[in-house]
């Protein structure tokens, strides 16, 4: 005969060994569903909040930091703003042409 310890021991494996392959078949599934795209397109750009890490105006060229998708990214960027653009300002990237990124300001969209 076998002990009832034995007996409670085998079965409590047995469902847990059942429950673990269950939630693993679960996660597998849901992971399928899942859509995985870290590339980055022009029109996802459009409208970002961007802080200007070097000052530019409508003469020359900057650069700007956004966070996207959780990642932060640092661009080359153009304005044709009249004022200059100083350094921690905020902008609001209006296009993306040609591999170029325009951005205004956005102390100008409040006006």
């Amino acid at each position: 005969m076998t002990s009832p310890l034995l007996t409670v021991a085998l079965i409590a494996l047995g469902v847990g060994l059942v429950c673990g392959a269950i939630i693993v078949l679960l996660i597998q599934l849901w992971r399928r569903r899942e859509v995985v795209d870290s590339l980055v397109s022009p029109e996802q750009l459009v409208g970002m909040i961007g802080v200007v890490e070097v000052p530019f105006d409508r003469a020359s060229r900057g650069k700007i930091r956004i966070v996207f998708k959780g990642s932060t990214m640092e661009l080359s960027a153009f304005t044709d703003d009249i004022n200059p653009l100083s350094k921690g300002s905020r902008v609001l990237i209006t296009e993306v042409s040609k591999n170029r990124v325009w951005v205004t300001s956005t102390d100008m969209l409040k006006q």
